[in-house]
């Protein structure tokens, strides 16, 4: 099923995620929704859309699946002494509100914020454009929604109590069922705008009684932008590293999703290999690997062909290959890397790849809950030892992010950092396996596997690091 670009009727199977959120204590948008159908219409001269009002229309709006880990970024913010997250940045505002919207595909930075209060009774929100709010007919959330009038304006303006400039002129007596929908969509927001994006994230917080609350920001310019125009008391935290401690451990909506994503991404490097021939310009491997994960449903991030060290000219014969991919399927990646060779493999060629799948297989079993990297780390090496031929392999989790951990900026407390690099249930995760020595090649294998909770780790992917031997 999809989540980010979900159909109604997918919203509405997926519903059953949302009805549980009531149980938690904190508002969802469908509750929202609720006590806004069960409020009076207002008939005063105003709200000139109040006879188009139709709550009971707009409940699919509200029912995607939950993408966020409520109950470790609960932890997460209680270690840090927070008392909410603002997401400001495209993988967290879906991360926190499972909307992926336009004005964040569009690269409009600042345009939507997403924020989730540590308080369980406090109510979240998603804030967005009252011009674009009908997109959350097709792309929903599960918070409840701030709308800011379009274009933005400034935080001292006047808001337009109209959320879009197209609800203002209307032809009523040519009315289809799909503008009756737009026109409810409009109608709900009326009279509940914000004047800017900062205004109405400045509203959500003030609204969960956080007017002077610490709050963590993925990006601290937010903070700053509050004090300094809005809410001078919010105290503002460096979330950036906040955000991927929380979401180093998946829910089962995320699972569902990189699941997908690790096997579409599979066909589709195993597509773009098979598609290939000995004098193939390198990068035509990618286009094959693009192609294929548009008829997927997805799309391809990159399928970084090497040999001899570099990613440029065309494939040679009897030549050891590294293929590194990774694909996106509704913001999640896939990341798969396989080592072929067009023709026939050196020996050596082969006791490397023997060598990486032994210790592949080693490391999976032995990961448990608790274990470090660094542990794991070694185990790989040891195996390679033991072979007699030289050899690294490092873990990075996946996710919404291709390195879905806290990395350092260079002004980080490294040390802290390393000490968060521990396994734990329900992490997906890749064991990279790369190697480089000139004048022999590039090989490379990589799949993604989820840690079990009793030790050991599940496949996503085949988990197939076998050398491909293609016909030059």
């Amino acid at each position: 099923m999809g989540f980010g670009n979900m159909t109604r009727r997918g919203a509405i199977a997926g519903g059953s995620a949302a009805g549980a959120l009531a149980l938690t204590g904190f508002t969802t948008g469908s509750e929202q929704l609720a006590a806004s159908a069960a409020a009076p219409s207002d008939p005063s001269a105003d709200r000139v859309l109040a006879k188009y009002r139709a709550p009971e229309k707009l409940s699919h709006m509200f029912e995607a699946p939950k993408l966020l880990n409520t109950e470790r970024a609960y932890a997460i913010m209680d270690k840090y002494g927070l008392d909410g997250l603002v997401a400001s940045v495209p993988h967290n505002i879906q991360y926190l509100s499972s909307h992926l919207g336009p004005m964040t595909m569009m690269g409009r930075s600042f345009s939507v914020y997403a924020f989730f209060p540590r308080n369980e009774s406090a109510p979240p929100a998603l804030i967005v454009p009252g011009s674009m709010v009908y997109h959350l007919d097709y792309r929903p959330t599960w918070m409840p929604i701030e709308v800011y009038t379009f274009p933005g304006g400034s935080t001292t303006g006047k808001a337009d109590p109209l959320p879009s400039p197209w609800a203002r002129r209307l032809r009523p007596e040519t009315f289809n069922d799909r503008d009756l929908l737009l026109m409810a969509i409009y109608a709900e927001f009326e009279g509940r705008t914000s004047a800017s994006p900062l205004s109405g994230l400045a509203k959500a917080l003030t609204n969960a009684g956080l007017a002077k609350g610490k709050i963590g920001f993925d990006d601290p310019r937010v903070g700053s932008w509050l004090n300094q125009e809005l809410l001078p008391d919010v105290q503002s935290v460096d979330a950036l590293n906040i955000f991927p401690e929380i979401r180093m451990v998946k829910t089962p909506n995320e699972l569902t999703l990189l699941r997908e994503a690790s096997v579409k991404n599979e066909e589709a490097l195993l597509y773009a290999i098979h598609n290939s021939n000995v004098g193939d310009r390198l990068d035509d491997i990618e286009q094959h690997h693009n192609t294929r994960w548009g008829a997927l449903g997805g799309d391809s991030l990159w399928c970084v062909t090497n040999q001899s060290g570099l990613a440029s000219g065309r494939i040679a014969k009897d030549t050891v290959t590294k293929i590194d991919s990774v694909g996106q399927y509704e913001g999640y990646r896939g990341d798969v890397g396989r080592t072929v060779v067009w023709g026939t493999p050196t020996d050596e060629v082969i006791l490397r790849l023997e060598t990486n799948s032994k210790a592949l297989a080693t490391v999976y079993d032995a990961i448990h809950p608790g274990m470090t990297f660094a542990e794991s780390g070694k185990i790989v090496a040891d195996v390679f030892a033991e072979a007699g031929i030289p050899g690294v392999g490092g873990p990075h989790p996946v996710g919404l992010q291709h390195t879905d951990q806290p990395w350092s900026t260079g002004a980080d407390d490294v040390k802290r950092l390393h000490e968060l690099m521990i396994f734990e249930e329900n992490m997906v995760f890749t064991m990279d396996v790369p190697y480089h020595e000139p004048g022999l090649g590039t090989s490379h294998v990589e799949d993604m596997m989820v840690v079990k909770a009793n030790g050991g780790c599940e496949p996503l992917s085949s988990g197939d690091t076998s050398l491909i031997v293609r016909p030059a």
